[in-house]
């Protein structure tokens, strides 16, 4: 295991993120090969507020041997705990069960011997969930800060509808959870769509899951929403002829130059269908996607259809988003009960159709208290309704007018369609 010890802390030194290790328990005991290197790199923070240069290590120490690694710092440490669950383990067994069990009755014995052990693997399973202290992690917090001051504003994904994003304070935040809620046939879809490829146009990677559409139907989409083309057309080949022209010009843009990933997966992509696994997966192997799109809760793998089943996968996927640091959008359908009750309580002078209620759910709550952020969208006659029913500003219950044109791939607030 000592190899594992020299990959975390050449992690460390490359990502500057010595603080990270308290979250996972990690301390000098847990060196056996160079915890010389690891005091040495912990003191150094402690007066000097980051790591030192891997360069300034390798000269003082001898036995550290610098090594790049691929593994994530989690998988890391996760390792580095289990090989001290399993050294300790074995010292418990050579030096202490011998003296213990002379000492002992048989059930003294046992039940010390089975709380020895579970401290064990505890303290091994604990790892990431230790929580934080906040009376020691000054220097994470300081980290932090320059992390948000280089950034600026990278930590924030606009949206497309200029209003929105400033109700939003910035727009929406890498590792939340955003859900957004609309009755059936109503356009959630293309509203999904339309914020993916706005993320994807400021240069954030995008994994798209589209579990309920055709590959060839999602890129007619995308290519509606992105180049203004006819979806009809698209869909039938049948564009005129100088639209034909400009579409094929607007392909070629698309090409093994584009560095950041719009990577969509439809119905034939899931044969075994969508879960929690897979996202996990796609994450770890595409670690430059800042935006997951699900495009229909229900149509998920939950492991069980009980209402218990569907709110555990709606947990552990704001914990995904979190752990990855990535914006999730959650796409969710209401039931057609709600949407009766809704026409029946419309204002006679309202212009807009109303949108769903937080509670609408037939199926679990859980999405919409998990969420950090809940929209709920209506469209009637190109006239569209977005709210925001929830968020951490204070310009929640806000309601966005849309014109929308799924055909020709216009959603957009009307005075900037008029110019006002």
């Amino acid at each position: 295991m000592s190899l594992i010890e020299h990959q975390l802390i050449s992690k460390v030194l490359d990502d500057n993120c010595f603080y990270k290790l308290a979250k996972y328990g990690i301390t000098v005991s847990d060196f056996v090969a160079i915890p010389e290197v690891y005091k040495f790199v912990d003191s150094y923070v402690t007066e000097y507020g980051n790591v030192p240069d891997y360069l300034t290590v390798v000269e003082k120490f001898d036995a550290f041997e610098y090594t790049e690694t691929a593994n994530n710092l989690a998988y890391m440490a996760k390792s580095l705990k289990s090989a001290t669950a399993k050294r300790k383990a074995y010292q418990l067994l050579q030096n202490d069960v011998s003296t213990q069990f002379d000492k002992m009755t048989g059930v003294q014995f046992a039940t010390w011997l089975a709380e020895k052990t579970a401290e064990i693997a505890e303290e091994a399973n604990m790892a990431g969930r230790l929580g934080t202290n906040l009376a020691q992690n000054g220097s994470e917090r300081l980290q932090l800060y320059q992390e948000s001051k280089e950034q600026g504003t990278g930590k924030f994904i606009s949206t497309p509808y200029p209003s929105l994003t400033d109700w939003l304070d910035g727009g929406f935040e890498l590792g939340d959870y955003v859900l957004l809620m609309a009755y059936t046939n109503k356009g959630k879809s293309w509203i999904s769509a339309d914020i993916a490829k706005e993320a994807w146009e400021q240069g954030n990677g995008v994994l798209d899951y589209r579990p309920e559409i055709s590959r060839e139907q999602f890129m007619n989409r995308f290519d509606t929403l992105e180049g203004k083309f006819n979806n009809i057309g698209l869909k039938k080949g049948d564009l005129t002829e100088r639209e034909e022209q400009r579409y094929f010009d607007y392909l070629r843009q698309f090409n093994e130059t584009n560095d950041t990933p719009y990577i969509l997966k439809c119905m034939e992509d899931m044969p075994e269908g969508l879960s929690l696994k897979t996202i996990e997966a796609d994450l770890n192997q595409n670690p430059e996607i800042s935006v997951v799109v699900i495009d229909g809760f229900l149509l998920m793998d939950h492991g069980g259809n009980s209402r218990e089943a569907l709110a555990g996968t709606s947990r552990k996927l704001r914990q995904l988003f979190a752990r990855h640091g990535v914006l999730g959008i959650v796409v969710h359908q209401t039931p057609t009960s709600a949407e009766k009750d809704a026409k029946a309580t419309t204002a006679e002078d309202s212009r807009l159709p109303v949108t769903p209620d937080l509670t609408d759910y037939s199926e679990t709550i859980a999405v919409a208290q998990d969420a950090v952020t809940v929209l709920t969208f209506n469209q009637v006659d190109g006239v569209g309704a977005l709210k925001l029913a929830k968020a951490k500003t204070t310009r929640v219950g806000e309601v966005l007018e849309l014109f929308c044109n799924f055909t020709f791939g216009t959603i957009r607030e009307p005075e900037i369609i008029d110019g006002i």
